[in-house]
């Protein structure tokens, strides 16, 4: 049985909306480095909906979705460098936090990453609804 467009759509913004709510409880652990993750995933998921919803294509890897919200969405002007900079880094931080030995993350590191991923995804929940 295959999905509808509007369900595989609602399915990545509940999956993006619940993955940052998973940061937040993770953060008030100050489970650091899973909190990047789940941060980082929350992105993730939020931009597979724009690619999908915007583009009809779709992506399941990070570097696929980080190059073709670059290509269409940043290059083009609809989203602010800024953003695409802030998804970058996230996404580097997330892979040293899982990949790299002794990468260790602190409040200091993680808590101001939450409100940008607030905002990152308001901005993007803006294209897509």
């Amino acid at each position: 049985m295959s999905a509808g467009n509007g369900e595989i759509l609602e399915f990545y913004l509940k999956k993006s909306s619940e993955t940052l709510m998973d940061a937040k409880i993770l953060a008030d652990s100050h489970r650091w480095g899973c909190c990047v993750n789940r941060l980082s995933y929350s992105c993730f998921y939020i931009v597979i909906a724009l690619i999908f919803q915007k583009l009809a294509k779709r992506t399941k890897t990070h570097s696929g979705a980080r190059n073709l919200f670059n290509e269409y969405f940043v290059k083009n002007g609809i989203v602010d460098k800024q953003m695409a900079v802030f998804y970058s880094i996230l996404m580097d931080k997330r892979a040293k936090s899982d990949y790299d030995d002794f990468e260790i993350f602190t409040a200091e590191d993680v808590l101001p990453l939450i409100s940008q991923d607030e905002a990152f995804i308001n901005t993007i929940q803006k294209l897509i609804l």
